[in-house]
This record gives C-alpha cells, structure tokens and sequence, in this order.
C-alpha cells in the first residue's frame, strides 16, 4: 500500500507566474486603451474643407511669370495674403510666420512662408520686407483669384497652410497666437511622410 503522505507535491507557483505574464500585460494595455492618456485631436486652425488647389490662385513670380504646383518646393508652406500696404495686422502675422518658422527648429527646413500680394505692394511696405523679412517668399496674384478659397468668410486675414501637395488645407485667424499655429503645424510634421 502506498504512503500518500510521502508523494511530493508540485507547487502551482511556476503555472500563476506563467499566467500572470501574460494576463497583466493584457489587463494593463486594455486598461490604457481605455482610459490611457490621450492625445489631443483638435487643432487650433480651421481645416477648410474640401481644400482648395494652389493653382486656384494663379500665382505668379515677381517677374510676372506663373507658378504650378509642378514649380512649388514640396514643402510645407504658410501664406499670408497682403495688400498694396502692411498694416498692424499684416505686420503681426509676417511676424508670427517668421517666428513659427524659426521655432520649429530641426523642422525648420521643412516650412516655408510666404506673401501672396494681391496688388502691386507700395514702396513703404517693400522697403518693411526688404527689411524684416528678407527670407520671406514673394508671389503674386489677384483678389479674384482668391474667390473659392474666400468662399466661407470675407476677409483673407489669416494665415493659410498649404501642404506639399499643393493643397491648402487649414487656416489661422491673423488674430490667434503664433505658438497655437506652432502646435497644429509640429502635429502635422510629426505624422506627415512627406514635405
């Protein structure tokens, strides 16, 4: 007859140890899917919707010259739209433009800005360019150009973002502050592939 007492008895310790390592990762990452710590979506920019072309605008060089999409660097690109003078608004959103640009550090190269003129500037306000914002990029168009992209507001006081594709996608009011715009555009390099 045999001694049930003498039989060794397995421990269940090493068969919880094995469970436990793959349970708790499970229990932890559906925890965090669920209640994790979520990045915002929201952007500080109005996305335009559907978006508008770049080659709506008919830009022109200032040689007079047009300007395709074909032509554009593939770059990111903000756009202000200025009249024949700057005023205090343009001046801040030149500015602001300029700053983000420098701000993005490492993505800098990544960025371009530039002014839409839609008349022939005043000497006063190419003489503040030539002064301030002599990296800025000058091109050239119409007000009628700008009809489908001034479909949904009256005013081309903001600043325009323009993908590399040649998509103008997002606008910011000239009012908004620059490290609002800074955000929404380190947002969209972080997961943009291109430009």
């Amino acid at each position: 007859m045999n001694d049930i007492s003498n039989t060794p008895q397995r421990s269940n310790t090493t068969l919880w140890l094995l469970l436990a390592s793959f349970l708790v990762p499970a229990i932890l990452a559906y925890g965090y899917y669920f209640f994790g710590d979520r990045p915002s979506v929201a952007s500080n920019g109005q996305l335009i919707i559907p978006v508008v072309d770049i080659e709506t605008l008919k830009l022109k060089d200032p040689l007079g010259e047009g300007i395709t999409r074909e032509d554009l660097t593939p770059k990111w690109r903000m756009y202000y739209f200025a009249g024949a003078n700057c005023d205090s608004e343009c001046k801040s959103s030149l500015y602001n433009m300029r700053q983000v640009n420098l701000a993005l550090g490492k993505n800098a190269d990544r960025v371009e800005h530039a002014i839409v003129h839609l008349f022939t500037p005043q000497n006063e306000f190419m003489k503040y360019i030539e002064a301030e914002h002599p990296k800025v990029i000058r091109v050239y168009s119409s007000s009628e150009n700008t009809l489908e992209l001034m479909k949904d507001s009256n005013s081309t006081s903001f600043i325009y973002l323009v993908d590399p594709q040649g998509n103008i996608m997002m606008k910011f009011p000239d009012t908004v502050n620059a490290k609002l715009i800074l955000k929404d555009i380190n947002k969209l390099l972080k997961i943009s592939r291109i430009g």
